[in-house]
């Protein structure tokens, strides 16, 4: 894993002033510890490679983690399932766009907050609308 960019400042003072949210601070000096503060560029070096990455197919976003209880519907949309989350696979279609595989259980990259949920209120609230719907 790489360093974690948002918790690399250069000095308190240059930390207090991001979380009060003076953004203009990073363009400059800082007055406490006299640096070129060029943790803004490392910032947008980091995010290019990431959307470099995106563009490229080699980043992919999980909608949760293993060891998440998520909330699911039945195939045959009766009703809402819990699960708690074991294994996650990450497979293609022959339009090589990716899809999950969560415990076994097909998963559109977009599903979080549309077919897979946090929360059974949630789940339970998305069901009665997709039946309202058909």
């Amino acid at each position: 894993m790489t360093e974690r960019l948002s918790n690399k400042n250069p000095c308190n003072a240059c930390k207090v002033d991001c979380q009060i949210g003076n953004p203009n601070r990073w363009e400059y000096e800082c007055d406490s510890c006299d640096k070129p503060i060029d943790w803004k560029n490392d910032c947008v070096n980091k995010l290019a490679e990431y959307e470099t990455a995106e563009d490229e197919g080699r980043l992919v976003v999980l909608p949760c983690k293993v060891g998440d209880t998520v909330w699911t519907f039945y195939d045959d949309m009766s009703d809402v399932v819990d699960f708690t989350v074991e294994k996650i696979q990450i497979e293609f279609d022959k339009n090589e766009k990716p899809y999950f595989l969560i415990d076994g259980m097909d998963f559109e990259e977009d599903c979080l907050g549309k077919t897979l949920f946090f929360d059974r209120e949630e789940a339970e609230k998305a069901l009665k609308e997709m039946k309202k719907n058909e």
